[in-house]
């Protein structure tokens, strides 16, 4: 009896061990190969949308838990055949990265609060957005 007592304890002993030290170290390696994956889809994502258009825009990747991926991306056009043309850019880029695809993903596109301003007050920055933008729809 006393033998059982003393296995049931040193194995009590092992697991709280384990939760307490390798525990924690596995969940620290969980969570730096999860933001190693973020940063290889947003460096990937960048080099594809600067190779086609430039340093225009800046896509911001994020892996939310229990969500699918998402991309935001702050974009200062208004014409929708460069959109186009950068969301086929994105998936392109965000399903050609190794490793497992993404099943799913969502973008967010919004138009910086400054270029918003400047294209509705005829001044020379929403002048250079409209330049820039029939410059790249070439």
């Amino acid at each position: 009896m006393h033998v059982a007592v003393l296995a049931l304890s040193g194995l009590a002993f092992l697991l709280v061990g384990f939760a307490v030290i390798g525990g924690p170290m596995v969940l620290t390696d969980w969570v730096r190969k999860r933001r190693e994956t973020v940063i290889a889809r947003q460096i990937a994502l960048t080099e594809a949308l600067d190779g086609r258009f430039g340093a225009i825009v800046t896509p911001v990747v994020a892996k939310p838990l229990f969500r699918p991926w998402e991309v935001r991306i702050a974009v200062p056009l208004h014409r929708s055949a460069i959109l186009a043309r950068m969301l086929g850019a994105v998936d392109e880029a965000f399903f050609g990265v190794e490793g497992p695809g993404p099943r799913s993903y969502r973008i967010l596109l919004s138009v910086p609060p400054d270029v918003q301003r400047a294209a509705g007050s005829g001044s020379p920055m929403g002048l250079c957005v409209e330049k820039l933008a029939a410059a790249i729809g070439r």
